[in-house]
């Protein structure tokens, strides 16, 4: 396994804090992500470092670790641009391949927020390596109304070194 090495700024997202068994997100990772200046595009990056067990036989990284990805950065980051620190749940994604990332590549994944509602969110997702876009999505997320769940489990791990 490679090492991660994430860029200055990230921190690994801990998902699984004080649960007895890992989740989906902590089998795909580990997953990174900063937080810039509010009204910027890097207010929310999402990041990870490609390793084999993400890529398909060709040596790409897979569809499907992007979708899930693009996904985390829609409700996660999108929620986090609009304010919102609720669990959004998806309910429809598009998806468009424009290009590889292989074993070694660092991807990032930056929310754009187009619309709130009282109900939905939607936002645009781009994947990028360096500046190439790899990926484009688009997803609309439902708001649960009350409390809902919080995002009191996922963490960034700030005083945890980042492995490998």
């Amino acid at each position: 396994m490679l090492p991660d090495n994430p860029p200055d700024g990230f921190l690994r997202i801990d998902f699984d804090r004080d649960r007895p068994d890992p989740t989906f997100n902590t089998h795909i990772g580990p997953l990174y992500a900063k937080r810039g200046a509010k009204g910027t595009p890097d207010e929310f990056v999402m990041g990870f470092r490609v390793q084999a067990h993400m890529c398909n036989p060709a040596g790409g990284l897979h569809g499907g670790m992007m979708m899930a990805v693009a996904d985390l950065v829609g409700t996660m980051g999108g929620g986090t641009l609009a304010g919102l620190r609720k669990f959004l749940p998806t309910v429809n994604m598009t998806f468009d391949f424009v290009a590889p990332a292989r074993i070694g590549d660092w991807v990032e994944g930056r929310p754009e927020l187009v619309r709130v509602t009282r109900s939905l969110l939607f936002t645009n997702i781009y994947l990028t390596v360096g500046e190439e876009k790899i990926l484009r999505a688009s997803s609309i997320a439902k708001i649960p109304s009350g409390d809902g769940l919080a995002f009191d489990k996922a963490r960034l791990a700030r005083k945890e070194a980042a492995p490998g």
